[in-house]
């Protein structure tokens, strides 16, 4: 397993794990075939990525293969600029494999040598898998953002959760 940096080689490999994510699970924050995006945009968007110290974008690569990402965004102004917010994903075929960890320690290493103290993320309420993995990655519950997301109709409450490094 090789956790490290998206490149812009990595565009179309990258949208279709994306794809498949949001295929293979309703855990994502996009519906099947929701994402519209060219492997030129999706260049551009890594390229731009990679021009700050604010953003990261990871994958985890195993056998030429991407399995699973890590995104982290920082903020825009000068009062929480000392914050980044998460996302990440992992097909399901490579869960229990710790990838999801290893992703959260790279980035957590990238985040402390581009000077931030405060991670955050926020989870579907009933993701119990991941929010296990959040728990024992230092990851604490701050509380519910009620009714976030509709999915099949049903209204579905997000955890936020942080961690302090």
């Amino acid at each position: 397993m090789i956790i490290r940096e998206a490149i812009p080689g990595d565009a179309t490999a990258l949208i279709q794990l994306f794809n498949a994510l949001d295929r293979e699970t309703d855990f994502m924050l996009f519906e099947p075939d929701e994402r519209d995006i060219s492997p030129a945009r999706q260049k551009e968007l890594i390229e731009s990525f990679a021009s700050t110290s604010s953003q990261l974008l990871m994958v985890a690569e195993q056998d030429r293969k991407l399995v699973g990402f890590i995104g982290a965004q920082g903020g825009s102004a000068i009062r929480n600029r000392h914050s980044s917010l998460i996302a990440m994903g992992v097909l399901e075929a490579f869960w229990g494999q710790s990838i999801g960890r290893q992703l959260l320690e790279a980035q957590e290493v990238w985040a402390k040598a581009h000077g931030f103290h405060r991670l955050e993320l926020t989870v579907q309420v009933r993701n119990k898998r991941a929010r296990r993995l959040y728990e024992k990655c230092g990851f604490i519950y701050e509380g519910t953002k009620r009714d976030a997301l509709i999915i099949d109709g049903d209204y579905v409450d997000e955890c936020y959760m942080s961690k302090l490094i």
